[in-house]
């Protein structure tokens, strides 16, 4: 609890001086890469996968390790069996995901003129590694494997009403229900 109370207020203070901008992000991703090494607080006993939901699989549960009274600076454990994948999607508030133990590969898009996505890049989250997003950018992210991950936003996801995915066979983009 003293490591994740005072990782979060490191948090504050770098979006505070930082802003909301590349360079912060990415120290904050950086601050909570430092926090995955403390191993000892962050696995699966702690934060076990999600139990069988009658269909035989079991996909990920978010556990909910911090977040402010106003909703802002919600940080979450994304404890995964893996066979999990999202579309390209926004978060509209700046968002860090931090590898503890697995992989999740993380795509980067771009919007193109006619309103449908493109990708740029990739980076495989894994222990010591992370990603970092402002509001607007584009990701997706799939696990194969067993994983635990640190996910970070400034604003909770409860929170984030206007949320955008890609609809790939309805070519559209809708909002997160």
């Amino acid at each position: 609890a003293e490591a994740i109370a005072g990782a979060m207020d490191d948090i504050r203070r770098i979006e505070s001086s930082k802003g909301v901008t590349r360079e912060g992000v990415e120290a904050i991703r950086d601050l909570l890469i430092e926090l995955s090494t403390h191993r000892e607080f962050f696995t699966f006993d702690e934060f076990p996968l999600p139990e069988d939901d009658g269909s035989g699989r079991r996909r990920g549960v978010l556990f909910r390790i911090s977040q402010d009274p106003d909703d802002r600076f919600a940080l979450y454990m994304n404890s995964s069996d893996g066979e999990l994948s999202t579309p390209a999607h926004n978060h509209t508030t700046w968002a860090v995901v931090v590898g503890l133990e697995g992989q999740e590969l993380n795509r980067f898009y771009e919007r193109t003129a006619e309103g449908r996505v493109e990708a740029v890049g990739e980076h495989m989250v894994e222990n010591g590694t992370g990603v970092a997003m402002l509001p607007d950018d584009l990701h997706s992210i799939r696990l194969d494997t067993r994983s635990l991950n640190f996910h970070c936003y400034g604003l909770a996801l409860e929170r984030l009403a206007e949320r955008e995915y890609y609809d790939a066979e309805a070519d559209d983009w809708k909002i997160f229900p």
